[in-house]
């Protein structure tokens, strides 16, 4: 017959073990809408197709983030951004994702300076210490679909 002492242990061993198997609870990553700046001069108007390729560097940017990373990506949208900070506060900002439950919050700019030349700009944020955390540049060549799906991979994959 066993000990009491030595059925304790082994269900203190199988419940370490139970903890160290079971997967970590996701980081919450809130990401805000990505802004835009266009300082290109170019004549035509571009605005509906920049705003549509924005929604969609901002969705490949999350998809590509949470891929198999144990990260969820919250994405809090223009609409929400505009009732609970007005004016744009980098404060209210980062409270509004920790308001969100998100431990950190990313923030994006893509600015365009020709036909040719894109930067995009994110920083990171502890929502908590409010701190930077990480920032990354990136240059990408050309103001077309592919090449703004390119670099919102190329920077999640920084990210990550």
């Amino acid at each position: 017959m066993m000990s009491l002492s030595r059925t304790r242990a082994r269900i203190c061993v199988a419940a370490l073990a139970a903890l160290a198997a079971a997967p970590a609870a996701a980081e919450v990553v809130a990401l805000l809408p990505v802004k835009f700046l266009d300082t290109s001069g170019e004549a035509a108007d571009q605005g509906a197709a920049h705003l549509a390729r924005l929604e969609d560097f901002g969705a490949t940017l999350a998809e590509e983030m949470a891929a198999g990373q144990g990260t969820s990506i919250a994405r809090i949208d223009a609409a929400t951004v505009a009732v609970a900070c007005s004016p744009e506060t980098p404060e209210c900002l980062v409270a509004l994702a920790r308001d969100q439950g998100a431990e950190r919050a990313l923030f994006v700019v893509v600015l365009k300076t020709s036909t040719l030349i894109m930067q995009g700009f994110a920083t990171l944020v502890d929502t908590k210490a409010e701190t930077v955390t990480t920032q990354r540049d990136l240059s990408f060549r050309g103001d077309s679909d592919d090449s703004w799906t390119r670099a919102a991979r190329f920077l999640a994959r920084d990210l990550r």
